[in-house]
């Protein structure tokens, strides 16, 4: 595809969607709604691309901050072309128009319809549904828009032009226009509201859905998973009901995650098992198994064969690989070594009150059940924990540390105090 470009408009204030935010920029799995139209100008062919925004112009610039050019005041698509008509300057070729609320046009549709458009010579080329009706998305031959648009408003005067100022114009000068029908009418989906965004994002999450079904991942219940636009999951994978993906996250191949867990902008590694469990902006190696009811939060770099268990939380931290956290368990603000055990309910204690600080576990290390690691405290390789010790000094290597009151046993005591006669 060459010699075309693509101008696409923000400029409607989406009164509909009851919001203090622009329509554009609310978003639909995962990605702002102006993005898909920028993505599919892409996909099609367009090496060139503008934006025309009015209201949240600030947040679109935030997403597509080489391409946006403010237009303040109210206006139909074709009198804003008119009013910035200085931006065709040096174009040539073909023109798509392309109002961004129309999410669910895809860039394969478009290219389709380029071809139509330059093969049959047209002038205009507008997007139709099956039964022939009219959408705002259409192709100009850029020298021939120059003309219409300049004939058209000079016939509307003060009054906004409109696609109907636009086809009668090229009516009279009989040019060449023609429509191209889409099949799927899917496609032609407008976000005014919040139900057709709704119906926006059921069709994109649908294909996004299915075509890593066809790149070899397996999904149990489709419909109860939602997953964003720029997630990649390896072949092999199954993704159980009520799975949530977002963000950039990277799955690796032939891991089950799910059911019921969330992951976002994290990476996994291969052949994991991400069970019940929620993980944010952390990463994961290789045959690690996780879950149930696991937190793995910000910062947290879990190695290779390692098992995180029911009710363990995991924030800021680095797990070395053969390392296991079983159950019951606070890992904060630690360097967890390789092959060491994390027993039942032990914890690192990383908060004074004031500030965090960080505990490191040597490698082989053994922390016993219930154990407490006041940070900041150092665990060296090989050392032994005590069941129930609260620890606030270095623990030397292959030493066994006991921070607990000895056992006392005194003899016939409920006898004595008449507890044995109920």
């Amino acid at each position: 595809m060459t010699n075309l470009s693509a101008l696409i408009f923000a400029l409607d204030e989406g009164a509909g969607m009851r919001s203090s935010e622009s329509k554009y920029t609310h978003r639909i799995c995962g990605q702002a709604t102006i993005s898909y139209a920028a993505e599919s100008a892409v996909e099609a062919g367009a090496v060139i691309i503008t934006v025309l925004s009015g209201q949240g112009s600030d947040r679109i610039k935030e997403i597509l901050p080489e391409h946006t050019v403010l237009q303040t005041g109210k206006s139909t698509i074709w009198d804003s072309i008119w009013q910035e008509r200085h931006l065709l300057d040096g174009m040539d070729g073909t023109l798509l128009v392309l109002p961004a609320d129309y999410p669910a046009i895809s860039g394969e549709t478009l290219a389709e319809a380029y071809r139509y458009h330059t093969g049959n010579n047209n002038q205009l080329t507008v997007l139709t549904n099956h039964k022939g009706d009219p959408s705002s998305i259409c192709f100009f031959k850029i020298d021939s828009l120059r003309k219409v648009i300049e004939a058209a408003k000079s016939e509307a005067g003060e009054d906004p032009v409109t696609l109907s100022d636009i086809l009668g114009t090229i009516k009279e000068a009989d040019m060449r226009m023609g429509g191209y029908s889409l099949s799927d009418g899917e496609e032609l989906l407008r976000v005014d509201d919040r139900i057709g965004l709704d119906k926006a994002e059921r069709v994109i999450l649908g294909r996004i859905i299915r075509k890593h079904m066809e790149n070899g991942v397996t999904f149990h219940l489709p419909e109860t998973c939602y997953i964003h636009a720029r997630v990649k999951i390896g072949r092999d994978t199954v993704i159980m009901p009520g799975t949530i993906l977002e963000g950039n996250t990277v799955i690796g191949e032939r891991c089950v995650i799910g059911p019921y867990s969330r992951i976002e902008d994290s990476i996994v590694g291969n052949d994991v098992s991400f069970m019940n469990s929620v993980m944010t902006q952390s990463q994961i190696g290789d045959n690690t198994k996780v879950g149930p009811f696991a937190y793995i939060r910000p910062g947290s770099r879990i190695g290779s064969n390692i098992k995180i268990g029911d009710f363990v939380e995991i924030k800021n931290s680095v797990i070395g690989d053969n390392t296991k956290v079983p159950h019951l368990s606070y890992v904060g603000d630690a360097d967890i070594g390789k092959g060491v055990n994390i027993g039942c309910g032990a914890i690192v204690v990383n908060y004074d009150g004031k500030v965090k600080h960080r505990t490191v576990v040597g490698d082989h290390a053994f922390v016993g059940c219930n154990v407490n690691l006041v940070s900041p405290v150092v665990v060296k390789d090989n050392a032994y924990i005590a069941a129930g010790s609260t620890i606030t000094e270095e623990v030397p290597e292959y030493a066994l540390a006991i921070a607990r009151s000895r056992q006392t046993i005194i003899n016939d005591w409920v006898k004595r105090k008449g507890l044995d006669k109920k």
